[in-house]
């Protein structure tokens, strides 16, 4: 399913702002874009979105900025000053050279003042605020896809009936649909061999094996089975798109089978209508996670 999350967590520290976007996708796959310096987030954003989704595609951005001193202190090298410092002494008694050195001079040489790491960014400010903008932001979008799972079901829902009523109206009809095929059939017969004696028990058993290899009711059956399965399914919620996905399939043979065996032209119609919500559903299913 689709969906947009955003949040931005702002302090003295800094700013950390997520955004997430969520498309249909049969599996789940995530793409992150994150400052460079803080790789070690993507596992955190990972993991955050494979604790609230099992299937879709991902894309995270995720924006630092203002902390580029966070978790880093100002060191002294006094090792270095005083190493510098019995270098000017030494010039100034080699080389008869007066003068003091100044302040200033000394902490604008190489190496005097640097900044040193004073704690991992994974374990401070910006894992912290990372979280806590993901599960914000991941949850506006889980709202916003829920939305969607309603209006989904909604849909599923209505197809449903409808798959429910055509095969109930095939059960109903059944007999008929065979009682008409006979009767075609022996006319049909007739007129083709009309100067040909034909006994009539076996007559009766050729048209009665034919309809046989037409009979549907099997297959209307673990139809109405399958079309149960789905809806209770439907109704657990969580994670069941895989789960659905299988019981259209056998959905799908079923129907095929029925219009493979069909004897009457009413019947490959209702197929027809059949197959063609279920290829609606399957649509709407791919969204479902």
């Amino acid at each position: 399913m689709t969906g947009y999350g955003r949040c931005e967590i702002t302090d003295k520290k800094g700013e950390c702002l997520v955004e997430v976007k969520s498309v249909n996708h049969r599996f789940l796959e995530i793409k992150t874009k994150f400052p460079q310096k803080f790789t070690e987030i993507e596992d955190i954003v990972k993991r955050k979105v494979k604790e609230n989704f099992s299937r879709g595609y991902f894309e995270i951005y995720v924006t630092i900025e203002g902390i580029n001193n966070i978790g880093k202190r100002l060191k002294l090298d006094r090792v270095l000053v005083r190493q510098y410092l019995a270098a000017v002494k030494e010039i100034k008694r080699e080389f008869n050279i007066s003068g003091k050195p100044e302040l200033n001079s000394i902490l604008q040489l190489n190496g005097i003042l640097k900044f040193e790491e004073s704690e991992q960014p994974s374990d401070g400010w910006v894992v912290r605020s990372l979280e806590k903008a993901l599960e914000r932001g991941l949850g506006s979008l889980k709202k916003m896809r829920e939305r969607e799972g309603d209006t989904l079901d909604k849909d599923i829902t209505g197809r449903l009936k409808n798959i429910s009523r055509l095969v109930a109206m095939l059960k109903d009809n059944q007999s008929k649909f065979i009682n008409e095929f006979e009767s075609r059939f022996k006319k049909r017969l007739d007129k083709m061999l009309k100067d040909v004696e034909i006994s009539e028990d076996r007559l009766s058993q050729e048209i009665a094996l034919i309809a046989e290899r037409g009979d549907i009711t099997e297959e209307l059956i673990r139809l109405e089975s399958h079309l149960k399965q789905f809806k209770q399914i439907l109704k657990e919620g969580g994670a069941v798109g895989r789960k659905l996905e299988f019981v259209l399939q056998e959905m799908n043979r079923e129907s095929n089978t029925i219009g493979s065996k069909s004897i009457n032209y009413s019947v490959s119609q209702q197929v027809i209508a059949i197959k063609s919500d279920l290829e609606k559903i399957r649509e709407q299913v791919q969204n479902i996670e």
